[in-house]
Order: C-alpha cells, then structure tokens, then sequence
C-alpha cells in the first residue's frame, strides 16, 4: 500500500516547513539554518520515531530536511520555488514510505525502491545545495569536502543496510569508501567552471555510479560486463551534461 494517512501528515508538515522558509526575509545565517533547518530536522526524527519506533532509520529524511532549505535558499523564481517545493514533499514522503514499510517488511524490494529514489534525489539537492554556498558564501572548501564525504557515507550506509543487516561491518566499509570518494570529487568539482545545478547533477550522477556498482557488490551480483556498461552509459550522461552546459560559474 502506498497512502498512509501518517506518511502524509508529516511529508505535509515538510512542505509547510518549506514553505515558511521560503517566505522567511531573513538572510542566511547561522540563525536562518537554526529556523529552518534545525526546525525540519525535528520533525523528521519525529516523524521516523512515530512510523518506525527508531530514529537510526531518519539520515534520508535529514538529509532532505538539510538540503531541501540551502537548494531552496539559491532559487529566486517563486514559481520555480513552489515546484522545488512540492517536488521536495514527495521525496519526503517517498524515504518515509520506504522507511515504513522496510520496518515491516524487510525484504520489500518496493519500499528499498522507494528509499532509495528518494536517497538519490536527496543527494542531488545536497550536492547542489552544498556547493551553491559554497560558491556564494565564501564557505571553505576542507567544508565542502567534508560535508560532501559524511552525507555521502551515512546516505550509503542507510540504503546498503537494508540489503543485509547481519553484514554491519562490510556496509561500514562501502559507505566510507564511497564518502572518501565523494569528499575528493568536491576537491575536484571545485576546480570546474560549472554552476551548482551542473555541478550538483555531476556530482549525483558519479555517486549513483559507484554507489550502484558497490550495491551489486554487497549482493554478489557484479560481473565485469555489468560494470562497464554501466561506467558506459553514465559516461555518456556526463559527456550530454557538460556539452549542453555553459562553461562558466552560473550561481
């Protein structure tokens, strides 16, 4: 079943939070991030804690409830606004569902399916968020670097432990591997001449790679031919993404 009364509930809080946000005329700052996003950070272990009984499931809904604001923050079309916004619910209310549903259902493979869309598409807005501050407001690249490796590894371990919770080690391994990996692609993404939303979709598109090759991995699903064309393809989707971008700092 996909409709839960509950689920919806707390992903129309998100929104509402969002929302006030949006209309919030204060100036980013250490108070902004306290009202907004300390606020939706609430409602998120709450809201995991009240579906699941347990809060060590709410990193997607964190993470959303970290990105959501700072992306929110750098998008001046109010129309633009309100899509980003209700897109936003939706992830929302996807990693709520898929946490719901894997609390009674671990072996679900649609609610894995959900979580980890909306896993995917909290990245996106973290990467592009984090690196639109980054550029805007003079925030320190080591930061960057840093909130790019944590993000990445608790993502990857909320999404690999659904596999198999009895390999706790091994999916502490993979996660930080691949938040090594994301925290020197920041280094790198850095020194291109891209916007944040070019840089935030570069940034996705690397991590699904490797996330996808490590989660076939962690199931012994890999072969070699599956990986190269995988590398093939998402190759291809970066060579699109930088030839259709503008070679120069859009922020």
């Amino acid at each position: 079943m996909i409709f839960h009364f509950a689920l919806l509930f707390w992903s129309v809080t998100f929104l509402i939070g969002l929302e006030i946000v949006a209309l919030n005329p204060l100036f980013i700052s250490w108070q902004w991030y306290l009202f907004s996003i300390g606020s939706l950070v609430i409602v998120s272990l709450l809201a995991t804690r009240r579906l699941t009984g347990t809060t060590s499931d709410a990193f997607v809904p964190i993470l959303l409830s970290f990105a959501s604001p700072t992306l929110l923050s750098l998008i001046d079309n109010p129309p633009e606004r309100q899509v980003f916004i209700v897109l936003s619910a939706c992830m929302y209310y996807g990693a709520l569902l898929g946490n719901y549903r894997l609390h009674h259902a671990p072996a679900d493979k649609t609610a894995e399916a959900f979580l980890n869309s909306s896993a995917m598409a909290a990245m996106f807005f973290f990467y592009a968020g984090l690196y639109g501050f980054y550029l805007n407001f003079a925030f320190p690249l080591w930061g960057l670097m840093l909130l790019y490796a944590i993000g990445t590894a608790l993502t990857s371990y909320e999404t690999f432990i659904t596999v198999d919770k009895r390999e706790r080690n091994r999916v502490v391994l993979y996660s930080a591997l691949l938040g090594l990996i994301m925290g020197e692609m920041a280094w790198v993404m850095s020194l291109w001449p891209f916007g944040y939303l070019t840089t935030g979709a570069l940034g996705a598109i690397l991590f699904f790679l490797v996330w996808d090759i490590a989660f076939d991995a962690f199931r012994e699903t890999l072969s070699l031919r599956k990986a190269l064309v995988r590398i093939l393809f998402f190759l291809g989707l970066i060579i699109l993404l930088l030839t259709s971008s503008p070679w120069r700092i859009l922020v």
